[in-house]
């Protein structure tokens, strides 16, 4: 098994050397962890991965200090190891999902009430420009994805994205209100392919992965049964836009039932 020697001149950066060092240093939990994630962004199989932390934790339970000190830098060790990764498909389908999902709940956003009310959808710049940004956003969903997997939650991230998600439908609803509108579209088209792309997504993720794909195995073990709460998050990761889209329509029907 390949190790960094934190005494070793050439990794001078793996060991603790100095106070700010030290403040700095992870426990071995947290290395793990990060361990953990960088060998799953590299694409090693699960049985792999497990081979990897089993082997680790045996060699530092007769190392005598952190796993920092005795390994290096999470990121740094999972590529030292250079294990045999999984084949990366063509097209990274996280990404195409989450793209979809969003393209179709924006256009229930945009076309939910107008149905409602019998009226086609006004189409401006602002409603253009939000169309373009999650294409866009779709895109780069793999590159974000793999950097927000190695951001540690912070409470005031779950807040700027709480602001965020309640900012943006209502600034685009105040920027259409005073844009000028370049043409309608009859709204039950824009309705009917927004169905599609959010419960599309969500059926095909439901039906082709199982919540024990590539599960990280201990050496000579088998995959775990995925607990309770496992199975609540993911469900509700699965179908987070079909729920969306529902509380969306709740709201564009409460707006009909209101006055004027």
């Amino acid at each position: 098994m390949m190790t960094s020697d934190p005494h070793d001149p050439d990794n001078a950066g793996a060991g603790i050397h100095s106070d700010d060092a030290t403040a700095a240093a992870m426990d071995d939990a947290t290395w793990f962890d990060e361990f953990t994630i960088e060998l799953r962004l590299l694409g090693v199989p699960g049985r792999d991965i497990g081979d990897a932390l089993a082997s680790a934790r045996e060699f530092l339970a007769d190392a005598g200090m952190s796993a920092e000190e005795c390994f290096g830098r999470p990121k740094s060790y999972a590529a030292e190891l250079r294990l045999a990764a999984l084949p990366q498909p063509a097209v990274n389908a996280v990404g195409l999902r989450a793209g979809l999902g969003v393209l179709g709940l924006i256009g229930f956003t945009v076309s939910a009430l107008p149905l409602v009310q019998g009226e086609a959808v006004r189409v401006d710049l602002p409603t253009i420009s939000m169309f373009v940004v999650v294409i866009v956003g779709a895109v780069l969903m793999p590159t974000f994805l793999r950097s927000l997997a190695r951001v540690r939650p912070r409470a005031w991230m779950f807040v700027v994205a709480g602001l965020l998600g309640v900012a943006l439908p209502i600034g685009l609803n105040l920027a259409s209100d005073s844009a000028a509108t370049l043409f309608t579209v009859p709204a039950l088209p824009i309705v009917v392919v927004s169905a599609l792309l959010v419960l599309v997504p969500a059926i095909w993720s439901q039906a082709r992965h199982s919540l024990s794909d590539d599960a990280i195995v201990d050496p000579g073990g088998s995959p775990p049964p995925p607990s309770l709460s496992t199975r609540l998050f993911l469900g509700a990761i699965t179908w987070a836009m079909v729920i969306l889209s529902v509380v969306l329509w709740l709201f564009a029907l409460s707006g009909e039932a209101l006055p004027g």
